[in-house]
């Protein structure tokens, strides 16, 4: 008959195994997102993909085109500068004025930016395909078109 020592020790070596045998596919399993990552500086959190991973890549997206206005007194630039813009992409109007006024955004439905001395900075999205101009309100000069598709 086998002694108590040898019984445990028997014992120990079978728990060892199993562990050692289901510790095996958990830890494969586990790394396996890890190679799939993007960013080898990433660490996983668990053994699935972490759901921020979308958001990593919508950040890679290009910055959105930017408009430029400058207006001095009666003086506005640019001259109907033209955009390309997919409906509902951004596009950023950036103005710097020595004086207060109005961007009108000849949108469906129609958009308005005001802006006052210094610098001002907003973010537009047409939502209805076509041509759409951006005229500064008290000159009158058409600033950007944009054509939307």
């Amino acid at each position: 008959m086998p002694s108590t020592t040898s019984r445990l020790a028997s014992l120990a070596l079978g728990l060892a195994v199993a562990v050692t045998g289901c510790a095996g596919p958990a830890d494969e399993t586990a790394s396996e997102p890890e190679t799939t990552r993007s960013s080898p500086s990433e660490s996983p959190t668990s053994g699935s993909p972490s759901p921020a991973t979308p958001t990593r890549t919508k950040s890679k997206k290009p910055a959105a085109p930017t408009l430029s206005v400058e207006v001095a007194g009666d003086q506005v630039t640019p001259n109907a500068q033209t955009f390309e813009l997919g409906v509902g992409e951004p596009l950023v109007v950036e103005v710097r004025s020595d004086r207060s006024g109005e961007l009108h955004v000849h949108s469906k439905p129609e958009q308005y930016v005001d802006f006052g001395t210094g610098t001002t900075r907003r973010q537009l999205v047409v939502e209805t395909p076509g041509t759409v101009e951006v005229e500064e309100h008290e000159s009158g000069a058409v600033v950007a078109v944009l054509e939307v598709r």
